[in-house]
């Protein structure tokens, strides 16, 4: 079993969903990225983030607790767009933000670690 298989046997589903608008598109070498995903390596490492078919998923490492999900449909060029991001709502397992733009500035830290570069917010 490689590494990757053997944390999606630890790994849960998202069960109650905040949806949330998120427009949000990533080039083709990000989604190879989102592809490969990211595997803890140690205990330190807090997110396990892959792309399975055409939804981004984002767990906490620590619990094996899905997060965020995100329907992405790549077009032609190999470009992903998202549209809706569903946030965790169930307040047992994550407290999530009041605000919309603060649990987008949550989801854009998480995948900085992956794509390694933060998105800035447009003024």
């Amino acid at each position: 079993m490689d590494e990757r298989d053997e944390w999606l046997t630890r790994l849960r589903r998202m069960r109650l969903g905040w949806p949330l608008r998120h427009a949000r598109s990533f080039g083709p070498d990000e989604m190879a990225l989102l592809r490969q995903g990211l595997w803890p390596a140690s205990l330190d490492d807090r997110w396990v983030v892959w792309l399975d078919g055409d939804v981004l998923r984002v767990w906490r490492s620590w619990t094996g607790e899905c997060l965020y999900e995100a329907e992405l449909s790549e077009d032609v060029a190999g470009i992903g767009h998202c549209r809706v991001l569903r946030v965790c709502d169930d307040p047992e397992v994550y407290q999530r933000c009041q605000d919309e733009s603060g649990e987008l500035d949550r989801f854009e830290g998480v995948l900085a670690l992956l794509l390694g570069r933060r998105r800035h917010a447009v003024a």
